[in-house]
């Protein structure tokens, strides 16, 4: 009896040192969430426009009466319609109406507006071909960002109608294509 009577007081004491021990460990405690939060991706869209105005650049008649050896520019803007900046590259293909030598008209100079004169970018007496870059020099490398949400590259490209072109080209047609591509700045970004 002696032993149970020393066992309940130790159980007793336990019980009592635990109630100390958790009251001097128990606090105040609050949670709060934050709900609703959103992440909205930005866009990437391009427009090929007619200088300085909104208007597509398409079925535009850009000279008639054009001779062998002559050159015409071709002015045109790349409006950024998306809201992300972006780096810019080109490339201009067509054929004639009879499927002769495409090779006889030629881009030879790419020009950028730097808001006060025409400024080279790329040029090649032979023709441009390819990607050319809306870059300092043309190339996959130093380009110029065109900003979001309107920003525009003001293009001006001169084209030769080659000197050896022979008379089978009167009166025929050359249709031109121009294929301009968009890829945000963020780096490490691939063309597509």
């Amino acid at each position: 009896m002696f032993n149970s009577r020393i066992l309940l007081s130790a159980a007793s004491i336990a019980a009592a040192g635990a109630l100390i021990i958790g009251a001097t460990f128990a606090y105040f405690s609050d949670t709060e969430t934050s709900a609703g939060n959103t992440f909205t991706a930005g866009t990437l869209e391009i427009d090929i426009t007619d200088q300085n105005v909104d208007t597509p650049f398409a079925s535009e008649a850009i000279i008639s009466n054009w001779a062998p050896g002559e050159t015409t520019n071709v002015n045109f803007d790349v409006k950024n319609t998306g809201s992300l900046p972006v780096y810019l590259r080109a490339a201009a293909t067509g054929s004639w109406s009879d499927g002769g030598d495409a090779t006889l008209v030629k881009v030879t100079l790419a020009e950028y507006w730097d808001g006060d004169s025409w400024e080279t970018f790329a040029s090649n007496s032979g023709g441009l071909t390819g990607w050319v870059y809306y870059s300092l020099n043309g190339t996959d490398s130093n380009w110029f960002t065109v900003a979001g949400n309107g920003g525009r590259a003001q293009i001006r490209l001169t084209v030769l109608f080659d000197p050896s072109a022979n008379s089978t080209y009167e009166g025929k047609t050359f249709t031109a294509n121009l294929t301009a591509q968009a890829r945000q700045t963020t780096t490490g970004a691939t063309w597509p």
